[in-house]
């Protein structure tokens, strides 16, 4: 009876969903694209997730919904994106801290983010810069190293919290050169900003948006760039030109559950890659000090494990615990 009801469809056309048994063949129309945000709206990543969901949504026919879960170090968003069902329906955008740092640094952690997701495009990478008192002495890292060589532990640099991908950044100096500086945790960069502009504090990590501003008024200037040359400070070199050989970058990764199909991955991939080939869109992303990447979703995925392992390593060389 089963034989004679496939032979039946297959003779009158039907065709057996590409998408298989578990997934919408229709998709994505059946509903609303859910994207989750980690942190509050507003935010940077708040800002970055809305371009994308209002172009995203109009390449894909369906409406795209930002749904931003704040709270414990961006841990409840990914853990609730993570435990959604793989249908493509709910999209999460990471960021360097909830995939790469947090595994670092965050014991027992709820969600793996190497492969409890699938990777669907490197949306933006920024730069985590190293910013001086225009008066500081120190016009590049080389300077700094000399300087805190010659003075261990008497050089300070402010972060915005302990964990942070600013203090990996630091962390990643002492692992090459073995330097010791003293770290002060802020509450956020923009705090550190303040008080290295007033002079309290002579050296400190930013994210690039915050420091343009700043750097443009001569309130700081900046001495290097964590990993990268950013495209908001070209002059400026990075972490391996002098002598720090990490290659790690602040981005932001758009991802579904794992065990999504693949044809909707592919989708996706495909989509959101036209989305940021867009003209505004990449004028919006140099406002952002962001460039996007073209890396495949398999690509993705392998470098996040590589970058996971590295941070581990790191912040267990260095006792960083949350």
């Amino acid at each position: 009876m089963l034989r004679r009801t496939m032979a039946f469809a297959l003779a009158a056309g039907f065709a057996v969903p590409a998408f298989g048994q578990s997934a919408d063949a229709n998709w994505p129309s059946a509903k609303p694209i859910k994207m989750i945000v980690p942190f509050a709206a507003g935010g940077g990543t708040d800002l970055v997730a809305r371009s994308l969901a209002e172009k995203l949504g109009t390449a894909l026919g369906q409406t795209i919904i930002v749904d931003n879960k704040p709270g414990a170090s961006g841990v409840i968003a990914m853990e609730a994106a993570a435990k959604s069902a793989p249908d493509g329906y709910t999209l999460v955008l990471g960021s360097a801290s909830t995939v790469v740092v947090n595994p670092a640094v965050l014991p027992d952690l709820p969600y793996d983010p190497v492969n409890g997701f699938e990777h669907l495009g490197d949306v933006g990478s920024a730069s985590v810069v190293l910013v001086a008192h225009p008066d500081f002495p120190a016009k590049d890292l080389r300077d700094v190293i000399a300087m805190a060589k010659a003075k261990p532990g008497e050089l300070n640099y402010g972060t915005w919290g302990n964990g942070s991908t600013g203090h990996m950044c630091a962390e990643m100096v002492r692992a090459a050169t073995g330097v010791q500086m003293t770290h002060v945790p802020y509450k956020g960069a923009a705090l550190v900003l303040n008080d290295i502009a007033a002079g309290h504090i002579k050296l400190g990590y930013a994210d690039v948006q915050s420091v343009v501003p700043m750097a443009k008024s001569g309130k700081v200037k900046v001495v290097a760039s964590c990993a990268r040359r950013s495209i908001n400070f070209p002059d400026v070199p990075g972490y391996a030109e002098q002598g720090v050989p990490f290659d790690f970058v602040w981005r932001y990764d758009l991802m579904v559950p794992a065990k999504t199909p693949k044809p909707i991955v592919d989708r996706l991939h495909a989509e959101l890659m036209k989305v940021l080939a867009m003209p505004d869109i990449k004028e919006r992303w140099t406002e952002f000090g962001m460039t996007a990447s073209t890396i495949s979703p398999a690509d993705l995925k392998a470098q996040t494990g590589r970058d996971v392992a590295a941070l581990t390593k790191l912040a267990r060389d260095a006792g960083i615990r949350q």
